[in-house]
């Protein structure tokens, strides 16, 4: 086998470059395909619409909402809540039916005489006592009173 010498001179390695006159000649038009969906940087600049001739106004940026002013603080709900209803003789009708509620009667005669009631009458008697307690509170009335002489 013959030997061959290195050299340092570099043969073709890759093809020819064609001139730059040839390329720009040859350039491929309308091959590119036309993509789907928005051009990009249209997220922050948005197509201004074109004004109809009947509005006078300027067409404002879509990305911002209402100009109207809004209150912060609602007026009309510390107006009701500055003055609260309270109607005594309403107040002391109330109290008067739940003295006189006659169930109510019989199932603290039942948990006095100790007998054990079912959830719907505890509950019942529960919700019943809760609200003569708060009549009592508004009305100013005192049932305490009662409880401490016991002990004596």
């Amino acid at each position: 086998m013959t030997r061959k010498k290195k050299t340092r001179k570099t043969g073709p390695l890759a093809a020819s470059k064609k001139p730059r006159d040839e390329v720009q000649r040859k350039a491929p038009e309308g091959t590119k395909h036309k993509g789907k969906g928005h051009k990009p940087g249209s997220r922050f600049n948005p197509q201004q619409e074109a004004p109809k001739s009947g509005t006078s106004q300027p067409v404002g940026d879509s990305r911002f909402g209402s100009k109207k002013p809004i209150t912060l603080v609602n007026t009309h709900a510390q107006q009701v809540a500055a003055q609260p209803s309270f109607d005594r003789a309403a107040a002391e009708a109330e109290l008067q039916a739940l003295e006189n509620d006659a169930r109510l009667q019989a199932l603290l005669d039942r948990i006095d005489n100790g007998d054990e009631l079912n959830p719907s009458e505890e509950r019942y008697v529960d919700e019943r006592t809760e609200r003569f307690e708060q009549l009592a509170e508004l009305l100013g009335l005192n049932f305490d009173d009662d409880e401490d002489d016991d002990d004596e």
